[in-house]
């Protein structure tokens, strides 16, 4: 059986984080001084866990083993998540929500250990078991709604008029742009539960096989956390 132990297929980038940007050329720019625009607030930042939440998922799969076995003598299992992103409900009106779309996805690895016959050497197999699902969860406490960007200078342009009155002056203009930087909803597997039913096929003539169906009931338990900022309340100094 042929082993993969490479990262990826040698094409595009698989590390699986966000790569920098490429390098680019930088203008020539005047620095000016900065000054405080608006109240400054103070408050305290938590690391808040919105909530606990059991998901179930099921997955059917057909293992083959290398050699034909008379007997499976143990299955080790761990389960491991490649993804868990938490989506935020956005509703038609209102700045908060309680419900998110969690999406889930990852693989059981399975030892399995076999003998071929009725005397000789315990083989052992390993391969991995994919799944994924997706469900929507309605939080114990609300949340923010996300707040959008508009990062695009034709979504809201500054135009003036042109020196004949005739139109806009196509020399000069500016727009307005702005992005808001929200904080994502984490998820972390705190445990899982798993059953499993094996059902044997592909027999050979002397009753030994080499290839079994696996339905397999997974139960996970992910937490959900948010970084959140709780304002505290200034004072007028009328009040101190």
């Amino acid at each position: 059986m042929k082993k993969n132990y490479g990262s990826g297929c040698g094409k595009g980038h698989s590390s699986g984080k966000c790569p920098a940007m490429p390098a680019c050329d930088t203008a020539k720019s005047h620095d000016h001084f900065c000054e405080v625009s608006g109240a400054v607030s103070r408050g305290t930042e938590v690391e808040a866990v919105i909530a606990q939440v059991p998901i179930q998922a099921l997955t059917e799969s057909d293992i083959h083993l290398p050699d034909y076995a008379t007997d499976i003598k143990l299955i080790r299992k761990n389960i491991f998540l490649t993804q868990c992103e938490a989506i935020p409900f956005r509703p038609e009106t209102g700045s908060t929500t309680n419900i998110v779309k969690v999406f889930i996805e990852g693989y059981i690895h399975k030892n399995i250990q076999y003998v071929e016959d009725s005397n000789g050497y315990v083989k052992d197999y390993m391969v991995n078991v994919p799944f994924k699902c997706f469900t929507r969860v309605t939080l114990p406490v609300a949340i923010p709604v996300p707040a959008l960007s508009s990062k695009n200078s034709d979504a809201r342009e500054i135009r003036e008029l042109a020196k004949d009155g005739m139109g806009a002056d196509r020399c000069t203009f500016g727009s307005n742009t702005f992005e808001n930087l929200n904080e994502p909803i984490r998820c972390k597997l705190v445990r899982w539960n798993l059953s499993e039913a094996n059902f044997l096929a592909n027999f050979d003539k002397w009753g030994r096989f080499n290839r079994f169906t696996e339905k397999d009931d997974i139960n996970l338990v992910i937490r959900l956390t948010q970084t959140q900022f709780n304002q505290v309340a200034t004072l007028l100094p009328e009040e101190e």
